[in-house]
């Protein structure tokens, strides 16, 4: 990258920032989105879903009640996590969730940038509670149609629209699943099986 290319890059995300605090709009829980991704169906496929409680805390940390967790099991028993919140005005309930995630007590052992769908790239978590990985998370985020791993470009996307007067929510997407018998490659599969599953309905419940 040449000198003049990083300076138009920088300022870009400069100017992006700038706009990005003049259009935010200051949340509250009780959220004015006429889209509930609750909506969500407990269907996809051959998947079967049923509705994991919310702590209270969770809902004043993020200053939204628009999200839900869910434990969805397909025809072999197999079961995937599926979380997704949701806002049409604060951008930042879709932030990377690491940090929340380590100050739980869980530790990163690995994260990298993953394909789940043609469309869709994740990160790729591999989590542990002790020296062993126990659990695999991939999420990403969405901007309108736009999916992307990465936060910070969806974050550019959402103040690009606004700018050009779209309407553009912010929603952050996390599958997860336990990893049975150290098989992390079989967790990867089973939970890019389950991706393909719900992305015609995330364009739907998540627009």
């Amino acid at each position: 990258m040449n000198n003049k290319t990083f300076i138009l890059v920088v300022g870009i995300l400069i100017l992006a920032v700038f706009v990005g605090k003049l259009l935010y709009v200051s949340p509250n829980v009780d959220s004015g989105d006429k889209v509930m991704v609750t909506a969500f169906p407990l269907e996809a496929g051959e998947w079967k879903g049923e509705e994991i409680t919310v702590d209270e805390m969770v809902y004043r940390l993020l200053d939204t009640k628009n999200l839900f967790v869910r434990k969805y099991t397909n025809t072999a028993g197999e079961a995937v996590y599926l979380y997704i919140v949701y806002s049409e005005d604060d951008r930042k309930v879709s932030h990377p969730p690491e940090v929340c995630m380590m100050g739980g007590g869980s530790t990163i052992l690995e994260k990298t940038t993953v394909k789940m769908t043609e469309a869709i790239d994740g990160n790729r978590l591999l989590v542990a509670q002790g020296p062993v990985p126990t659990e695999l998370i991939v999420y990403w985020y969405k901007a309108g149609k736009f999916y992307s791993a990465v936060y910070l470009r969806q974050q550019i996307q959402v103040v690009i629209d606004r700018l050009l007067r779209r309407r553009t929510a912010s929603a952050m997407i996390r599958v997860s699943a336990l990893i049975k018998n150290n098989d992390e490659p079989a967790t990867l599969e089973l939970l890019r099986s389950f991706t393909r599953s719900i992305e015609p309905l995330l364009a739907q419940y998540v627009p």
